[in-house]
């Protein structure tokens, strides 16, 4: 079998983590174009690495457009004959003209359990809910946002002292387990896994819950899980407003 030609669309500690497994399995695979969240990360950040400078150290082409609907995106991928598409965290919504290039299909990486996890806030809204278990999905790519056909579930245990920050974290681990997974299905010629959602559509929007500000007519348990569902330093962390003044709650190191 020729190698798998892939394009990766990624971004955060998920996309960067998955361009050094594109790497281990070059012998194997074609990386043939990297795409980038247009804010590409930080140098030095634990969650949002950028992914650039990692394709340009291992010689991957890369292409970091205004928007995935220009033209030179679409000419690109069908140029480079890419058969595979791989979105690991890449925060940019793909049109079908691009959904619709590669035989083997795209495929997402996903935190939390599908549908009843759809968008953005996945982890702060999974302990918001007092969950105790949840899953890294991977699944199709079609029109809709998280709609697509389910590949794989990685389970991810929600622990009682998690904070969002902490349990993204594993949710990055299970879906690299997915990542890996679906690579040496491919790789190996094993037709992938696929089934329909089936359950109840949750749709969360990508907005921080109460603006991060703990209600003083709250009670203990919501109180506590809603401090430890939005921290995730050093993007947000919970506060309270005592009269005129607002207070940031910051953990004890």
């Amino acid at each position: 079998m020729s190698k798998i030609k892939i394009a990766l669309f990624g971004g955060r500690i998920l996309g960067y983590r998955s361009l050094e497994i594109l790497n281990e399995y070059r012998n194997n695979v074609d990386v043939k174009l990297v795409i980038p969240n247009k804010d590409d990360g930080e140098e030095g950040s634990d969650w949002k690495p950028p992914l650039i400078p990692l394709a340009k150290k291992y010689g991957f082409d890369t292409l970091n457009p205004q928007s995935l609907k220009d033209q030179e995106v679409i000419d690109c991928l069908k140029e480079k004959k890419v058969n595979l598409i791989l979105n690991s965290f890449c925060t940019r919504i793909m049109p079908k003209q691009i959904i619709d290039i590669p035989e083997f299909g795209a495929i997402n990486f996903h935190y939390g359990k599908l549908p009843e996890y759809g968008g953005r806030f996945i982890v702060t809204h999974i302990i918001l809910n007092g969950e105790t278990a949840t899953c890294a999905t991977a699944h199709y790519i079609e029109e809709g946002i998280d709609t697509g056909d389910i590949i794989f579930e990685e389970p991810v245990p929600v622990k009682p002292d998690d904070t969002a920050k902490t349990l993204y974290f594993r949710c990055t681990d299970a879906a690299i387990v997915s990542f890996r997974k679906v690579l040496d299905h491919l790789i190996s010629g094993t037709p992938l896994p696929r089934r329909k959602q089936e359950g109840e559509k949750r749709y969360f929007y990508f907005e921080e819950p109460n603006k991060c500000q703990v209600d003083l007519d709250w009670g203990k348990d919501k109180t506590e899980r809603f401090i430890r569902a939005v921290t995730f330093e050093p993007v947000s962390k919970p506060c309270i407003k005592i009269g005129s003044l607002t207070y940031d709650i910051v953990p004890r190191k």
